[in-house]
């Protein structure tokens, strides 16, 4: 995102370059172009467009930094919610295990039993 803010403050600079220079033509009557009368009427002195200018510099910022809250938002969340899904993953594997082990001692427990009375009855 930084690289976003720089380009947008490189355009910012040029943009303002472009209308102050815009602004000495029609101070000096030798514009070419026809501007439309809401365009022509920000061209009124140099503090009207520079903050024209400024205030839509201001925009595209909150924007972009606007987007970049959004995208480590749901960076976040995303990693959150796999970290939980991991985690219940992995309870959910070790309770399978905990319960294999148990029917296995429950089986042994049973051959030992059976071995034990056969040895008593014999």
């Amino acid at each position: 995102m930084v690289q976003c803010r720089d380009l947008e403050t490189h355009h910012h600079e040029k943009l303002l370059e472009i209308c102050i220079n815009t602004l000495e033509k029609i101070l000096k009557g030798e514009t070419d172009e026809d501007l439309p009368d809401d365009v022509r009427a920000l061209f009124v002195d140099k503090d009207t467009i520079v903050n024209a200018v400024g205030t839509s510099h201001d925009i595209h910022l909150l924007k972009i930094d606007n987007r970049e809250d959004e995208l480590l938002t749901r960076a976040n969340s995303w990693c959150t919610q796999l970290v939980d899904k991991i985690h219940q993953d992995e309870i959910s594997r070790n309770r399978r295990r905990v319960r294999e082990i148990n029917q296995y001692i429950d089986h042994m427990q049973s051959e030992l039993d059976n071995l034990e009375y056969t040895d008593i009855i014999d």
